[in-house]
């Protein structure tokens, strides 16, 4: 059965999106029927940022209400103690999928060259690319996408003109934006941003932006009741706006285990209360017969003097403790650990057995994590496709011949890099007579594979020069300019 919660159909819009375009009634409705879905994401955004309303464990009450303590001016215990699995589950899946920035790239093959035009064409539509990707900061935009995307389930991509005429990118929260498409989520027909501000006197107002293949339609008011503003060109050809999905279920990186998170945090909180509990524990005087003031004298000086007593009696001054079983509150704790770590498809960092692993077995080890990226760069990688096609119509209106399907992105993992072993291997390949080019493109620290071929060239034709007299160099020198003489006459 369908959660309530979960990123909504908007299927039976498109019909009437087709037929009226974005009207007030419409993105009435639109913003109506997302409405439970952007309570979720939210409130899932607000528990990664801490928010006391949003984390189970900041709400929690007493589980034994004791009337008489109260009565007495005494104070119950109620420790609330928050351990961060919700947050470190999805700052490690930030950092190891976006730690290192991806690279962007326009093709330069036979294919390119005869569709950009020649090799002006493409070194324009190169620079094109690369201006878009350096002036929008991509590597901070996809840190960010990537955080809403684990924490949220999805995260919105915004193109769109800035005041220089540049085009530009910025990321939309998903709690203030959706779209709707007849295929994929990544290729809109038509989206929707909306979002609350306060004005100056404190009073909060909504705005909502329509957008389809052609403008952007304002509107304001509250959500459920927006009038409209106004309509103007968005200078692309397609939507702007779109999502980028964690997976195809769009849920975030810890839903699957926050059960297991509250679980861990109660079974601390009650053991700290118990802890707490027994640091002033009553002390028993069995068979003695003590005064008030003796008792004040004995914890003024850490000891007690006992009277004699008759022969055959027993007395005995002892303090009255709580009998706990710490062993069976480690091997819960233990297994929540593990099981967090486990279903949420994280590696757990601080693991001795995990810290020690190398290479392959490192890699093993990452196998579920690596499955989990590997979905979301699927899903990236189709978002990127789109985004070369809306941005590449704006570089056509400029005149600037633009294939989008000549661009790449490139995702590198954070992945800690063993040098050594991939320099082996490398050699190992190149001594099999595989080409260069392929082997080195197995050093991960390697970005440009053409650059590297370069440098090794120049440091082979330096090695060369170094041994060749300096005659030679000039008698060479002299007849590559009688050649060139010989070529011009």
């Amino acid at each position: 059965m369908k959660r309530d919660e979960d990123y909504p159909d908007f299927t039976g819009f498109i019909d009437a999106l087709d037929r009226e375009g974005i009207t007030e009634e419409l993105i009435s409705k639109l913003t109506a029927r997302h409405a439970t879905n952007r309570l979720h994401t939210k409130n899932l955004y607000e528990r990664y940022k801490c928010y006391e309303d949003k984390v189970p464990i900041f709400g929690r009450e007493p589980r034994f209400i004791d009337r008489d303590l109260e009565a007495l001016g005494g104070k119950q215990l109620n420790n609330r103690l928050n351990h961060d699995f919700f947050g470190e589950i999805n700052d490690v899946m930030i950092g190891y999928f976006a730690g290192k920035a991806a690279a962007y790239s326009y093709a330069t093959d036979n294919d390119s060259l005869e569709e950009t035009g020649g090799e002006d064409g493409v070194s324009e539509a190169q620079k094109c690319l690369t201006d878009f990707i350096t002036s929008n900061n991509f590597y901070d935009l996809n840190q960010e996408v990537t955080k809403y995307a684990s924490v949220c389930g999805y995260a919105g991509r915004l193109f769109y003109i800035n005041k220089d005429g540049e085009e530009s990118c910025m990321v939309v929260p998903p709690f203030e934006c959706f779209v709707v498409s007849k295929d994929k989520v990544q290729s809109p027909s038509y989206a929707v941003r909306y979002y609350s501000y306060t004005d100056i006197d404190g009073v909060e107002k909504w705005k909502a932006e329509g957008y389809d293949a052609k403008s952007i339609y304002y509107f304001e008011g509250t959500p459920g009741a927006f009038q409209f503003i106004k309509a103007e060109a968005h200078l692309f050809d397609y939507c702007p706006l779109q999502l980028i999905p964690l997976n195809g279920e769009m849920m975030s990186s810890a839903e699957r285990v926050l059960t297991l998170i509250d679980e861990y945090d109660q079974t601390v909180s009650d053991n700290a209360n118990d802890a707490e509990g027994n640091t002033q524990a009553q002390q028993v005087f069995d068979g003695v017969d003590i005064s008030d003031e003796e008792i004040i004298k004995s914890k003024v000086s850490g000891s007690i003097l006992i009277p004699p007593v008759l022969q055959g009696s027993t007395h005995s001054v002892y303090y009255l403790t709580k009998d706990i079983n710490d062993g069976f509150n480690e091997h819960h704790l233990d297994r929540l650990e593990r099981n967090i770590y486990r279903f949420s498809k994280t590696p757990n960092l601080n693991d001795q057995s995990f810290g020690s692993a190398s290479g392959i077995s490192l890699k093993f080890k990452l196998t579920a994590f690596e499955a989990k990226c590997g979905a979301f760069e699927a899903k990236i990688s189709g978002a990127d496709t789109y985004m070369f096609k809306v941005i590449g119509s704006a570089f056509n209106k400029r005149g600037i011949a633009f294939d989008y399907l000549q661009c790449y992105s490139e995702y590198k993992r954070n992945f800690p890099v063993d040098v050594a072993s991939e320099a082996n291997a490398v050699q190992a390949l190149i001594n099999a007579g595989v080409p260069d080019e392929i082997a080195y493109n197995y050093l991960s620290f390697v970005d440009d594979i053409d650059y590297l071929m370069e440098l090794k060239e120049k440091k082979k034709q330096d090695a060369v020069d170094m041994f060749t007299p300096d005659d030679d160099k000039d008698e060479n020198a002299d007849d590559l300019e009688d050649d060139n003489g010989d070529d011009e006459s």
